[in-house]
């Protein structure tokens, strides 16, 4: 059944990896990973945010799948397509990788360059915990019972 046979009600009720499988099934051809999850966000009408949070999952389903097979340079397929004594060797033998031109190199930095600004926004939320942790820790170290430094009255026991 063709993704153009379903309503977007269904397909937005449809599991991301059953799209993937359609379209890969409706198109006959490998894709590159990215290329494929767009294609899926797209039909399923996910925001970036939606896109961000599940295209680790997508992929960590799809290589749990058994109904998809990895031809390598990131590229997928069906295993349906291919017979069943090719081994995974071989099936990743059937994408060659393209040699990068420099406007390739050009994007490749770019993606890069927005790698990097989410570290550094990770970095500083791993930063803004730990603050809080820190104050956290100050206020409990406050409260200690067993500590004898401090006292409920006010004075220490060497002042008695």
């Amino acid at each position: 059944m063709s993704i153009k046979e379903y309503s977007q009600e269904q397909i937005e009720e449809m599991a991301a990896i059953e799209v993937a499988h359609i379209l890969l099934k409706e198109e006959n051809k490998p894709y590159p990973y990215h290329d494929l999850f767009e294609k899926v966000a797209k039909v399923k009408n996910m925001d970036e945010n939606e896109r961000l949070e599940r295209i680790t999952k997508v992929f960590t389903t799809m290589n749990i799948d058994a109904r998809f097979a990895y031809l390598g340079d990131n590229h997928w397929g069906l295993k349906a397509w291919y017979s069943v004594d090719q081994s995974d060797e071989d099936l990743s033998a059937t994408i060659k990788p393209k040699k990068k031109k420099a406007a390739d190199l050009e994007d490749d930095f770019v993606e890069e360059d927005e790698l990097d600004e989410g570290l550094e926004d990770l970095e500083d939320e791993l930063d803004e915990l730990s603050q809080e942790e820190d104050k956290a820790f100050e206020e409990t170290d406050e409260l200690d019972p067993f500590d004898d430094t401090t006292s409920t009255s006010g004075t220490s026991e060497d002042e008695e």
